[in-house]
């Protein structure tokens, strides 16, 4: 039996999920931004607007688009339903992101990946209000090569005869894992393309890239390249962190915001028997440096207030108060003690977290 992956993704994960939820929203060029864009819809991508550039430029070029502060909680429940859905289909996937993932659906709904992919994208517009695009192959790169063709809101399927045509063209820098740092190697070689791998084996390519990198690129080159849909093991940690739009230097707010995502962090340990084990505390200011603060936390302290206690010290450790910069985020990790560690219980299912900021 033929390997088929599909790689389904939320279309402008943050910008769809405020649509959903704020009607007015739609067919406007908008963003989801507090100092800096972190998602623009396909309209506002239209005129030139993309995540990273500060809303301040966005707004002085383009006074035409909305904006929205983010609500990193909602997007993190939204998250949670996605995968939740993705499972309904599928015990085999590989999350990329929040809202992104490989499925292996090899043999599922009657052996028809197209119309299991078509009644996922379906379940997710009528249940969650989400435009999820999918991309169908027989590995996890064109999988997300199609993913990407079928933006926005779409489903692209790139069979064997179709991969056979495109693959001596896909360029190097476009192939996934291929980094900035690699990049200027294999231009410096002359290898622009898959093409251009012709005739090199592991010894030539050893010479211009890692070991690792050798590997991945003659896969790709003699389709071999990766099948496998690698189930996450046991989640390491939890984590929740909340944006704080304007920036503030106010105490109570800082405090109060810190309160909160502690409480969001230890709800998202749910039934999982194991105790964090460590706190990491992350506070953000208004020109994007971050400054973290990590201790240990006893066995004993292991309810909401005990932890925020210990996040509080690690708060004043970062100095923020005497520092003179608005914060912009507060977040908190919760890491778990290993499995092992825990006689007897079974690890819990992985579910996604937060975004980095």
């Amino acid at each position: 039996m033929t390997v088929v992956i599909a790689h389904a993704d939320v279309d402008a994960f943050f910008v769809s999920v405020e649509r959903r939820d704020t009607p007015r929203y739609r067919d406007r060029p908008f963003v989801v931004a507090a100092e800096v864009v972190a998602c623009a819809s396909y309209e506002a991508r239209e005129l030139g607007v993309h995540a990273g550039m500060p809303l301040a430029r966005v707004l002085h070029r383009w006074p035409e688009v909305v904006v929205a502060p983010p609500r990193d909680e909602r997007y993190s429940r939204a998250g949670e339903e996605l995968f939740a859905l993705f499972r309904r289909y599928t015990p085999l996937l590989q999350p990329g992101s929040m809202e992104e993932a490989f499925l292996d659906v090899t043999g599922r709904d009657g052996g028809d990946p197209v119309a299991l992919a078509a009644g996922l994208r379906r379940t997710a517009r009528r249940e969650l209000g989400l435009p999820v695009s999918v991309g169908l192959a027989r590995s996890k790169l064109w999988a997300k090569l199609a993913g990407r063709r079928a933006k926005p809101d779409g489903l692209v399927v790139i069979d064997a005869e179709r991969e056979a045509e495109l693959r001596p063209a896909l360029r190097l820098e476009g192939l996934w894992g291929v980094g900035p740092r690699t990049v200027p190697r294999l231009h410096e070689a002359g290898l622009f393309t898959v093409a251009d791998l012709a005739g090199h084996d592991e010894t030539s390519l050893a010479a211009i890239v890692p070991t690792a990198m050798v590997r991945t690129l003659l896969a790709i080159a003699r389709g071999t390249d990766d099948a496998t849909v690698r189930i996450p093991g046991p989640r390491r940690s939890v984590s929740a962190q909340r944006t704080i739009s304007p920036p503030t230097r106010t105490r109570s707010t800082v405090l109060g915001v810190l309160g909160t995502v502690v409480g969001l962090a230890v709800d998202r340990l749910g039934h999982d028997p194991r105790r964090p084990s460590r706190l990491e505390v992350t506070v953000r200011f208004d020109d994007g440096t971050i400054r973290t603060g990590r201790a240990p936390l006893p066995g004993a302290v292991a309810d909401p207030a005990g932890i925020e206690r210990v996040a509080r010290r690690l708060l004043e450790g970062t100095g923020w108060e005497d520092d003179g910069r608005g914060v912009t985020l507060a977040g908190v990790v919760l890491f778990l003690a290993a499995a092992r560690e825990v006689p007897g219980q079974l690890a819990l299912p992985f579910a996604p977290g937060l975004p980095d900021g």
